[in-house]
C-alpha cells in the first residue's frame, strides 16, 4: 500500500510540530504539568516521570541519550520539561496535553537521530522520552516479538538469543540504538540482503495518533501501517511498540576484517569489489569502511585504509570458496575467518571482543563524540580514476570517513513502494560519511562539518541525481528544514524528495508543462486518493497481475484530458527520470502498462477518446482512448455500409489494439487495423505532437504493429473506412467428437485460408462435461460472411460441405450488430451496450501464441483436445489467414506475419477465486507452459513466432528498467521476424537514450550493429 509525498509532508508539518508558538510564561508551563496529572490513570501515577530543570535528575535523563555532544552546549536550547512515559497512558496525557496547550513535542526512542531532532528545537518545547517503555516479548511458536519502542537493539538480540540458537532480526549493528527511532526511518543492518531491512519485517505495532487513541495495524489502516514503516513514525503519531517477525540465522556464521592500503593495491580491490558487491549470495553482506591513515611508505604521510567488515550466514570454507571466486584481489584465506554465534558476530560488529559475556548488549549507554553524517546512493560503479581522485580528496579533507553498504539481494526484490524506504532495485551501494571530533565549540564543529560536506560535494559526479537521495535514519539538516513551520509543504518537499524519491518534484512539473487552460490537477490520482484504486484497476483485467502481493503500484496516475497533459507527462517524467507506463487499453495480458519493479506512473489515455468519422472521406480519427465498441457506434450512427477491420472485444482500447497489429474478423477481406491507418498524432520523447508527415515515414511504419509505447505515446489515429454490406450473415456451429469434430477441424485448417476473402471461420476448440461425466471436446465454428445467407450456403456447400452448415445456422443482421454476436451478446441486444468501456467478470489468466504454417495432423489434435480435456479452464481460438493478408508484404509495417500462414493461435489458461485465485497462479501458468510446449512440433520455428497483442513474458523479457539488446532481440524475432532490426534502427533515431521501455519494448540499435 502506498501514500502520497504531500501527504506525508502535511502530515509531517501537522503532527509532528504539535504546536510551534506556546509561550515561555511559567503559567503555561504549569498548566501543562497539571494537564498531564489531570489526564494520567490513578493507576499509572504520571508524577513520577516528569522532569524539570527544576529536577535533580533532570540533567542526567536529557544527557542519558543525546548521541551527538554538538547538541549538549551550553548554547542548545533545553525542553521545559522531560517525560519519561511509563505507561502508555502517559503517552497519550502528553500528546492530548500538547494539543490543548499548543506546545511542540519532541519524541526520542533511541534512533540515530545525527541531528538531534528528537531533543532540539528553536522554540519552547518538551521531549517525550520512551527508554522505560522496553519490554521484550518473544513467542517462538510463531516467530514473532513485540518489541516496545523504548528497547535498545542489544537488548533485542539477546532476547532472542537466549531463547533460540537459530534466530536473528535484520537490524542494525549499533547495540545501544533505539528500537523505535532505528525502525521508523527503514533500518539497516548486515543481513539486508538476506532478509531486507528491520521494516520488511514489521507484521503490527501498537501506534497512537493526534488524538489520543491507541490502534494496531487494523485499526490504523494500511496507508497508516504503511507510512509508519519508513516514513519517520514521529511524522505521524507515537509508536508506542511493533510486532516483528523473527528470521533464521544457522548456527554458526562467519565473519572477518581485512584491511588493505593503497599500497595492498586497495583501488584494485575497491574497484572489484564495486561490480559484485550487490551481486554476491544473498547471505553474504560485505561493508567497506573508508578512512586516512598514516603511511611509511607514501609521500606526504598519509595514505588511504579500506577496511572489508563481512557477515556469512554460513561457514568459513564456503565463504572463502564465494569470496575467491568473486573478489579475489581481496585474497581472503580461512586464517581471516571467524566461525561463531550470530548472537556473538553482533558483538564483532560492535568492536567488542568476541569472546565477551553476551550480556554485554544490554549495555544502553552509548558511547558519546561530536559528530556528523550525511548519506548518499550509487546506482553506477564508479570509474577507477574516479576512485584515486577520491581518495586524494579524503587525504586532503582527513579525517572524513566513508562506509560503503552493499545492496543487491532481498534489498532489490522488493518494491520501491512496498514502504515509505524507496532505495531498493537499482542501487548498488549506499554511502555514509562520517567525522567525528573530541572538542567542543562552533567553531570547531563548522570546521569538520564542512570537511564533511567538501567530501560530500566531490562525490557528486559519481551518485543519484535527480534527486540525490539520502537515507532518513541518517537525518541530515543540510538537505533542508522547515524552520517548525506546520504550513510550510514547499520547504518540506526540498528534504522530502531525497529521503522519499522524485514523486513530489514530478507532480509539481506537471502543471508547469502543461496548457493552463486545461488544468492537469485535477486529472491526478496518487495512492492516497479515494478513487486511484478504483481507476488502478479499472483498465487492469488480469487478475494474475493485479492480485499479485509482490506487484508494484504506480507513484500516481495520470488521467490525461488534454494533448498538454500527455505532453506534461511525458515531459516530467523524463526530467525526474521516473518510468511512464502508457495504458491505452489494449489486451496487455502481462499487465505491462500498469506494472513495473521500479518507480514508475501510469498515463492513462482513456479520458482522451474523441471520434471524428468523415462520411464523405470515408475516415475518421479516432483517440487511443476510444474503444472498439466507441468506434463501430460511432460508424454505425454515420452509415450503414460502412465498418472498420478491428477486434471482436468491444472494450479494447484503440490506442494499444492498434499498436500491436489490430486483428479481427474481416482480416481477410480488409487485412488488419494498421493496413487502414493513414496517419497519426506522437508525442515523442520531448514532448513534441507529430502527424505522419513530421514524424516520418520510418516512425509512421515502426508505430503501427511495432508496440507505439516503444518510440512516443499515440494521441490518435486516422483510419480509413471499408465498405460492408447493409446485410451480413453470421453463423456458429459446434460439434462434439462423436459428430466428426477431429475430421471437420482437420478440413478447417486447409480450407479456412483458401476461403473468399469475404468469409472468415475461427475454430474455437473447448472441453465439456457430458451426460454421463465423462469429458470430450466441442469445437464451435464461428463464421462471419460479408452477404447474405442464400450465398453463404452456396459457397459453404461448394468449398466446405463437411461442416454441414444449414439455413438455420445462418443469422442475418447488419454489420454494427454483428459486432454484438462476436462479443457474446444475444440477438437483439442493443447497439447501446457497444458504449459500455468497463470488462466484468474479470479472471485469473494466462495467454500464450503461436502461427502455423502447416497443418497439425490428427494424431496432433488428438492429442491437443487430449491436454484441453486434461487442463479443463481453458479457451483456445483457431483464427485463419489468407485472403488480402496474402497479399500484403512483409515488410508493408511492422507486422511480418503475413503470406504463408495458415492461422494464429491464442491459448487462454484461466482460473477464478473458487479455483485457488492467485494461489493457484503458478499450477496453471505452468498448464499454459505445457501445452505451449507440447504443440511447438507443429507451430512455427526459427524462430517460433507469436502475436504482440498477446504480449507473453515467456518468450523473453527485459528488467523493468533495462532494455537488453540481446534480450530483446530474442522476444523481438519472435514477434517481429526480421522486422525487428529495421524497428531498432527506428527506436535508435527517435528514442536513443530509450526513455520509452518495458519488459518487452523495442531498444535502440546499438552502434555496433
Amino acid at each position: 500500500m502506498a501514500i502520497s509525498w504531500p501527504l506525508v509532508v502535511s502530515l509531517l508539518l501537522s503532527i509532528s510540530s504539535l504546536a510551534t508558538s506556546a509561550s515561555n510564561s511559567d503559567s503555561v508551563h504549569e498548566a501543562f504539568v497539571q494537564c498531564l496529572l489531570d489526564n494520567s490513570h490513578p493507576s499509572h501515577p504520571i508524577s513520577e516521570a516528569i522532569f524539570t530543570p527544576q529536577s535533580p535528575s533532570y540533567a542526567t535523563v536529557l544527557q542519558s541519550y543525546i548521541r551527538n555532544l554538538r547538541f549538549n552546549e551550553t548554547y542548545t536550547p533545553k525542553p521545559f520539561l522531560i517525560l519519561t512515559a511509563l505507561h502508555q497512558s502517559h503517552i497519550q496525557a502528553a500528546i492530548i496535553c500538547a494539543k490543548k496547550g499548543n506546545i511542540q513535542m519532541k519524541i526520542r526512542s533511541g534512533g540515530h537521530d545525527y541531528d538531534g531532532l528528537s531533543y532540539v528545537a528553536t522554540v519552547p518545547f518538551f521531549v517525550l522520552d520512551m527508554f522505560n517503555l522496553r519490554s521484550i516479548d518473544i513467542d517462538m511458536e510463531t516467530e514473532t516479538v513485540w518489541v516496545q519502542s523504548g528497547a535498545i537493539l542489544g537488548e533485542l538480540y539477546y532476547r532472542i538469543s537466549e531463547l533460540s540458537k537459530t534466530h536473528g532480526f535484520p537490524a542494525g549493528v549499533c547495540p545501544t540504538v533505539g528500537v523505535g527511532g532505528h525502525f521508523t526511518g527503514g533500518g539497516y543492518g548486515n543481513m539486508m540482503r538476506k532478509y531486507g531491512l528491520t521494516v520488511d519485517n514489521i507484521v503490527d505495532a501498537y501506534f497512537i495518533d493526534v488524538n489520543g487513541r491507541i490502534h494496531d495495524r487494523k485499526s490504523m489502516g494500511e496507508d497508516l501501517f504503511w507510512a509508519i514503516r519508513g516514513g519517520g513514525a514521529a511524522s505521524f503519531g507515537v509508536v508506542l511498540a511493533y510486532k516483528i517477525k523473527l528470521v533464521h540465522v544457522p548456527e554458526i556464521v562467519t565473519v572477518f576484517r581485512v584491511e588493505k592500503t593503497l599500497e595492498d593495491n586497495a583501488t584494485d580491490i575497491v574497484d572489484q569489489w564495486q561490480h559484485v558487491a550487490s551481486k554476491l549470495p544473498k547471505e553474504l553482506f560485505v561493508r567497506l569502511v573508508i578512512d586516512v591513515v598514516n603511511s611509511s611508505t607514501r609521500t606526504g604521510g598519509s595514505t588511504v585504509r579500506v577496511s572489508f567488515i563481512s557477515l556469512f550466514l554460513g561457514d568459513s570454507k564456503t565463504l572463502v570458496s564465494i569470496m575467491n571466486e568473486n573478489l579475489p584481489l581481496l585474497g581472503l584465506s580461512q586464517s581471516d575467518c571467524t566461525e561463531t554465534s550470530w548472537i556473538r558476530s553482533v558483538l564483532f560488529w560492535t568492536n567488542i571482543a568476541i569472546d565477551s559475556p553476551t550480556d554485554v548488549l544490554l549495555n544502553r549507554t552509548p558511547s558519546l563524540s561530536y559528530l556528523k553524517r550525511k548519506s548518499d546512493y550509487v546506482k553506477q560503479p564508479i570509474p577507477k580514476t574516479a576512485l584515486e581522485g577520491i581518495w586524494e580528496k579524503m587525504i586532503e579533507l582527513q579525517p572524513a570517513q566513508m562506509i560503503f553498504n552493499p545492496y543487491g539481494g532481498r534489498m532489490a526484490e522488493i518494491a520501491s513502494t512496498a514502504t515509505p524506504f524507496p532505495h531498493r532495485a537499482g542501487n548498488l551501494w549506499k554511502i555514509q560519511y562520517l567525522a567525528n571530533w573530541n572538542q567542543g565549540g562552533a567553531e570547531t564543529a563548522q570546521r569538520y562539518i564542512g570537511l564533511t560536506r567538501k567530501l560530500h560535494r566531490y562525490m557528486t559526479p559519481f551518485v543519484s541525481k535527480n534527486p540525490r537521495e539520502a537515507f532518513l535514519n541518517y537525518r541530515d539538516i543540510d538537505l533542508g528544514v522547515n524552520h517548525n513551520d506546520r504550513g510550510s509543504y514547499l520547504e518540506g518537499r526540498v528534504y522530502g524528495i531525497k529521503y522519499f524519491k522524485v514523486l513530489d518534484h514530478f507532480l509539481l512539473c506537471l502543471p508547469i508543462h502543461s496548457n493552463t487552460s486545461n488544468p492537469i490537477t485535477n486529472s491526478i490520482y496518487v495512492p492516497n486518493n479515494s478513487s486511484f484504486q478504483y481507476l488502478y484497476e479499472l483498465r487492469a483485467n488480469n487478475l494474475r497481475i493485479i492480485s499479485s502481493s509482490t506487484i508494484s503500484k504506480p507513484l500516481a496516475i495520470v488521467t490525461a484530458r488534454h494533448a498538454s497533459h500527455v505532453q506534461a507527462a511525458v515531459i516530467c517524467a523524463k526530467i525526474h527520470s521516473i518510468q511512464l507506463r502508457i495504458r491505452s487499453g489494449g489486451h496487455d495480458y502481462e499487465g505491462l502498462s500498469y506494472k513495473s519493479d521500479i518507480p514508475f506512473v501510469i498515463l492513462d489515455m482513456f479520458n482522451l477518446r474523441s471520434i471524428k468519422i468523415n462520411i464523405t472521406s470515408e475516415t475518421a480519427w479516432v483517440q487511443a482512448g476510444a474503444t472498439t465498441g466507441e468506434l463501430y457506434y460511432k460508424i454505425a450512427e454515420k452509415s450503414k455500409v460502412h465498418g472498420f477491420p478491428s477486434g471482436v472485444c468491444t472494450t479494447l482500447g484503440i490506442g494499444g489494439h492498434f499498436t500491436g497489429g489490430g486483428y479481427g474478423n474481416m482480416i481477410r477481406k480488409y487485412g488488419l487495423s494498421i493496413d487502414n491507418v493513414i496517419d497519426a498524432c506522437l508525442i515523442d520523447v520531448n514532448g513534441t505532437i507529430h502527424n505522419r508527415k513530421s514524424m516520418g515515414e520510418d516512425v509512421f511504419w515502426a508505430i503501427r504493429g511495432g508496440g507505439g509505447t516503444s518510440f512516443g505515446v499515440i494521441l490518435s489515429w486516422k483510419i480509413k473506412l471499408v465498405h460492408v454490406p447493409r446485410k451480413v450473415t453470421v453463423f456458429k456451429v459446434q460439434r462434439t467428437l462423436d459428430q466428426g469434430a477431429t475430421d471437420i477441424a482437420y478440413s478447417w485448417q486447409r480450407i479456412a485460408p483458401k476461403l473468399p476473402k469475404h468469409l472468415f471461420i475461427r475454430l474455437q476448440p473447448e472441453p465439456i462435461t457430458i451426460g454421463n461425466g465423462n469429458k470430450t471436446i466441442r469445437v464451435s465454428f464461428i463464421g462471419q460472411f460479408l452477404g447474405r445467407s442464400r450465398k453463404l450456403m452456396n459457397l459453404m456447400n461448394e468449398e466446405f460441405p463437411d461442416l454441414g452448415l444449414q439455413q438455420n445456422d445462418c443469422i442475418e443482421m447488419s454489420w454494427v450488430e454483428s459486432t454484438l454476436f462476436w462479443a457474446g451478446f444475444t440477438n437483439g441486444t442493443s447497439i447501446d451496450v457497444l458504449l459500455n468501456r468497463v470488462v466484468k467478470n474479470k479472471v485469473f489468466f494466462k495467454t500464450k501464441s503461436d502461427y502455423y504454417k502447416n497443418v497439425i495432423p490428427k494424431q496432433g489434435l488428438v492429442m491437443l483436445w487430449e491436454m484441453l480435456m486434461d487442463i479443463g479452464n481453458i479457451f483456445v481460438q483457431l483464427n485463419p489467414h489468407g485472403g488480402r493478408m496474402d497479399e500484403i508484404s512483409e515488410t508493408e509495417t511492422a507486422v511480418h506475419q503475413r503470406g504463408g500462414y495458415l492461422f494464429k493461435v491464442q491459448y487462454t489458461v484461466y482460473w477464478s477465486e473458487s479455483d485457488g485465485g492467485i494461489g493457484a497462479a503458478k499450477r496453471y501458468v505452468e498448464m499454459s507452459r505445457r501445452l505451449y510446449s507440447a504443440m511447438a512440433q507443429y507451430a512455427s520455428s526459427d524462430p517460433r513466432e507469436a502475436f504482440l497483442n498477446y504480449r507473453d513474458l515467456d518468450i523473453g523479457c527485459n528488467k523493468s528498467n533495462d532494455t537488453d539488446f540481446g534480450v530483446a532481440e530474442v522476444y523481438g524475432t519472435k514477434y517481429f521476424n526480421n522486422n525487428f532490426m529495421r524497428l531498432a534502427r527506428v527506436k535508435a533515431m527517435v528514442d536513443p537514450e530509450n526513455f520509452f521501455k518495458n519488459e518487452q519494448s523495442i531498444p535502440p540499435l546499438p552502434s555496433s550493429h
